[in-house]
């Protein structure tokens, strides 16, 4: 099962449309949290949004993440061990104030287990081979050092290095 979530702030029709798309056409079972989306989807099990528990349940079940360029779904997919493919809104399709998540995608791309998508094609491609989407620590704490050492580290230089 692949779990699809575009947090509660904005919309994300694009993510859910291209994700819908995809399922129509894919023998793999998808749910999303679609949150206040004009989009309704036809081809996936939706919810506008859920609850803690069944949020963080949805993640762990999920063989592949799919979600918005947010933080706290990559460090919830990390704690969960499950591969996210994150989807960065667009400032310039109007669906963000900014383009914070089109600078941020590219160096959350370099954590395991995280993988980015900015188009319908980069994230059909990974979606065509989710065996090969890996997190290669199991580890929680582990985990969570990691993305705050790297997190740290870009935000007191701009580097990831």
């Amino acid at each position: 099962m692949i779990f699809v979530a575009v947090g509660t702030q904005f919309p994300f029709d694009r993510l859910i449309e291209n994700m819908d798309e995809w399922a129509a056409n894919n023998n793999e079972d998808v749910i999303a949290q679609i949150a206040e989306g004009e989009y309704t989807p036809h081809n996936i099990k939706w919810q506008r949004f859920l609850d803690a528990k069944q949020y963080n349940q949805a993640i762990k079940d999920a063989s592949v993440f799919v979600s918005h360029a947010g933080m706290g779904n990559i460090i919830s997919a990390r704690n969960q061990g499950t591969p996210i493919i994150v989807m960065n809104r667009q400032f310039e399709l109007g669906e963000h104030r900014n383009n914070h998540q089109a600078e941020g995608v590219k160096w959350m791309a370099e954590l395991s287990g995280v993988y980015a998508a900015s188009t319908q094609a980069e994230l059909y491609t990974l979606l065509c081979d989710t065996d090969a989407l890996q997190v290669t620590s199991n580890n929680d704490s582990e985990n969570l050092d990691e993305l705050v050492n790297f997190l740290g580290r870009y935000i007191t230089t701009g580097s990831t290095d």
